[in-house]
């Protein structure tokens, strides 16, 4: 028999075939928020704290911050997988590595583990107060995903643990790396977005209601009628502008912060996209309106950071 040489375009598909399953299963679309929560966060508290001339020289250390986040993060993705392979059949989402067999429950809870060292190790190297941030994401991941809490199968509990480890926590832990996370600041931030969590989170669940209703996930998508839980969200995402707004009136937050507001715009397109329930789907597995709540959420740091570096000119030249 005639030996049967190894052809480098096979190792290509083949390892290719394993670096596209192994994204997957991370969901990086889902980690560009924490990263960019932890480095413009970062770029909030240097300005608060008239520093900002730390922030070159410490750039590779806000990058492993924000990694972490980012790691902390994709371990939640990653115990959701593997918990829900049933429900991800019966939503038809066959294409996800583990309901498909391109990856292993197995590797999959190694690539957790992984993650979650990497998160704490460089979180506690970084200093003590953002490896307790690390230990507390990676605590909500779990309290979400697994038994006996499992808050996932909880009306509300759920989309509240997603608005308080995804839109009140980020901007905290991003101050502990340089500055004091009990500062009111952070936390006032963080109140803001936790609120248009609460409201936008909801929408990942939108093409997921049968196989949760089978599987018992009672989650908002669920229980509520469309109608209902498009006022639900109308008013969370009403009450986040006017909460940012008494911060502001109150001078607790300076008024460069009025360009937050901006974010109203696509906010009020997401619900009329709901309001006429006509939501199309994206190439990035979920509907347009997921994906508008990872860049819109991702804005609110962007956007915040931009109203903090104009300040101190906008002070000087009035």
């Amino acid at each position: 028999m005639m030996p049967r040489f190894i052809n480098c375009m096979d190792i290509q598909v083949v390892m290719g075939g394993r670096f596209r399953a192994w994204l997957q299963l991370v969901r990086p679309f889902t980690l560009i928020a924490p990263f960019i929560a932890i480095f413009f966060g970062v770029v909030i508290q240097l300005s608060v704290d008239g520093d900002l001339a730390a922030f070159l020289p410490h750039v590779p250390t806000i990058v492993f911050a924000s990694l972490a986040l980012s790691a902390a993060q994709a371990v939640g993705q990653i115990l959701n997988q593997i918990e829900d392979v049933e429900i991800d059949r019966l939503n038809h989402k066959d294409y996800r590595p583990i309901t498909s067999g391109a990856i292993s429950v197995e590797q999959a809870e190694i690539a957790t583990w992984a993650l979650a060292i990497f998160a704490i190790l460089v979180g506690f190297a970084i200093n003590a107060q953002y490896g307790l941030f690390m230990l507390v994401f990676l605590i909500f991941g779990i309290i979400y995903n697994l038994e006996p809490f499992r808050l996932k199968r909880r009306l509300w509990m759920n989309t509240f643990s997603l608005a308080i480890s995804r839109g009140l926590l980020p901007l905290p832990a991003a101050w502990s790396i340089f500055g004091n996370p009990a500062d009111a600041t952070p936390w006032m931030l963080g109140s803001v977005m936790a609120l248009w969590v609460l409201a936008w989170q909801n929408t990942k669940d939108f093409t997921d209601v049968e196989g949760d209703r089978q599987c018992g996930i009672v989650t908002p998508a669920v229980y509520h009628r469309w109608k209902t839980l498009t006022a639900i969200i109308g008013i969370c995402s009403l009450l986040t502008f006017v909460l940012l707004a008494g911060y502001i009136a109150s001078g607790w937050l300076p008024g460069t912060m009025l360009t937050v507001f901006i974010l109203a715009l696509p906010t009020a397109w997401m619900f009329y996209k709901m309001v006429k329930n006509s939501i199309g789907f994206t190439a990035l597995e979920n509907n347009e309106l997921w994906a508008s709540f990872y860049l819109v959420l991702a804005g609110f740091y962007i956007v915040a950071a931009a109203a903090y570096l104009v300040e101190p000119y906008l002070t000087l030249f009035s």
